[in-house]
């Protein structure tokens, strides 16, 4: 399905952007204390849905291809999550989970960040987060940042 997201984007005209910034997202959705710093417990790995972090690259990719949008915008997304929670004095608790949704035309990936929080206190700081992105014009972009209670851990 990513090959097919991806000839759509070439046939649209998307620009294809270069992998070494592709990567270097994939890394930091990956690694999270690589970009949420002391937030994060060492050794932190996020989870991957198919568990394979070579498609996770290529189907990012071809995601950003189809919607013509920079690994950059992205990366910029995130940054500002890691901002928000190390303002705040948030702690991570539990693997980050990947999600890559490839169907028909719709394409986008989604992050569910664990934060050491009950439902309910992660669900206002979610809300916060998110009234933030608002108010800063963050671009409407194909990944969706969410914080979300204490989650498993490996």
């Amino acid at each position: 399905m990513a090959m097919e997201v991806t000839l759509q984007a070439i046939e649209q005209g998307a620009e294809v952007f270069p992998l070494c910034a592709v990567q270097q997202y994939v890394h930091a959705l990956r690694y999270p204390p690589s970009i949420f710093g002391a937030s994060a417990p060492p050794g932190l790995e996020a989870d991957h849905e198919e568990r394979d972090w070579s498609q996770a690259l290529q189907d990012i990719r071809s995601i950003l291809d189809f919607h013509g949008v920079s690994p950059q915008a992205l990366s910029a997304k995130l940054q500002a999550a890691a901002h928000f929670v190390q303002l705040h004095d948030l702690r991570l608790c539990g693997n980050p989970w990947l999600h890559v949704m490839r169907f028909r035309n719709v394409a986008s990936i989604s992050y569910v960040i664990h934060l050491d929080l009950d439902q309910a206190d992660a669900n206002t700081w979610n809300d916060r987060f998110h009234e933030k992105l608002l108010s800063q014009d963050m671009p409407d972009l194909p990944f969706y940042v969410n914080l979300r209670e204490r989650g498993p851990t490996r």
